[in-house]
Protein backbone atom coordinates (compact mmCIF):
# COMPACT_ATOMS: atom_id res chain seq x y z
CA UNK A 1 0.00 0.00 0.00
CA UNK A 2 1.53 3.35 -0.98
CA UNK A 3 2.45 5.66 1.85
CA UNK A 4 0.86 8.64 0.05
CA UNK A 5 -2.48 8.07 1.74
CA UNK A 6 -0.84 9.06 5.02
CA UNK A 7 0.48 12.42 3.78
CA UNK A 8 -1.52 14.97 5.73
CA UNK A 9 0.07 18.15 4.47
CA UNK A 10 0.56 17.27 0.81
CA UNK A 11 4.24 16.73 1.51
CA UNK A 12 6.52 17.13 -1.45
CA UNK A 13 8.81 14.14 -1.85
CA UNK A 14 10.63 12.90 -4.90
CA UNK A 15 9.23 9.71 -6.47
CA UNK A 16 12.28 7.72 -5.31
CA UNK A 17 11.74 8.88 -1.73
CA UNK A 18 8.05 7.89 -1.88
CA UNK A 19 9.01 4.44 -3.17
CA UNK A 20 11.57 4.06 -0.36
CA UNK A 21 9.02 5.14 2.26
CA UNK A 22 6.36 2.79 0.87
CA UNK A 23 8.85 -0.09 0.88
CA UNK A 24 9.90 0.71 4.45
CA UNK A 25 6.24 0.80 5.52
CA UNK A 26 5.48 -2.58 4.00
CA UNK A 27 8.62 -4.22 5.37
CA UNK A 28 8.17 -2.77 8.86
CA UNK A 29 4.52 -3.83 8.97
CA UNK A 30 5.41 -7.32 7.76
CA UNK A 31 8.12 -7.70 10.41
CA UNK A 32 5.81 -6.37 13.13
CA UNK A 33 2.96 -8.56 11.83
CA UNK A 34 0.69 -5.58 11.24
CA UNK A 35 -2.00 -6.54 8.76
CA UNK A 36 -3.50 -4.28 6.10
CA UNK A 37 -6.77 -4.11 8.05
CA UNK A 38 -4.98 -2.75 11.14
CA UNK A 39 -5.32 0.77 9.83
CA UNK A 40 -4.45 2.66 13.02
CA UNK A 41 -1.26 0.64 13.59
CA UNK A 42 -0.19 1.12 9.98
CA UNK A 43 -0.87 4.84 10.26
CA UNK A 44 1.38 5.13 13.32
CA UNK A 45 4.22 3.44 11.43
CA UNK A 46 3.62 5.54 8.30
CA UNK A 47 3.58 8.82 10.19
CA UNK A 48 6.89 7.95 11.83
CA UNK A 49 8.43 7.03 8.48
CA UNK A 50 7.21 10.31 6.97
CA UNK A 51 8.67 12.22 9.91
CA UNK A 52 12.03 10.50 9.49
CA UNK A 53 11.99 11.24 5.75
CA UNK A 54 11.27 14.92 6.40
CA UNK A 55 14.41 14.92 8.53
CA UNK A 56 16.54 13.50 5.75
CA UNK A 57 16.30 9.72 6.14
CA UNK A 58 15.16 8.50 2.74
CA UNK A 59 16.77 5.08 2.43
CA UNK A 60 14.21 2.25 2.67
CA UNK A 61 16.42 0.02 4.81
CA UNK A 62 17.38 2.86 7.15
CA UNK A 63 13.75 3.89 7.55
CA UNK A 64 12.63 0.33 8.22
CA UNK A 65 15.46 -0.37 10.65
CA UNK A 66 14.85 2.84 12.57
CA UNK A 67 11.12 2.14 12.96
CA UNK A 68 11.77 -1.44 14.02
CA UNK A 69 14.40 -0.30 16.50
CA UNK A 70 12.01 2.22 18.01
CA UNK A 71 9.35 -0.50 18.24
CA UNK A 72 11.79 -2.73 20.11
CA UNK A 73 11.97 -5.29 17.31
CA UNK A 74 15.21 -6.39 15.66
CA UNK A 75 15.46 -5.53 11.95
Amino acid sequence: MPIRIYFQDHAAFEPDAIRAMSQALEEACTTLKIRVDQKRDREVIAVRIIDLARNGVIDAKALRDRVLSEAGSPP
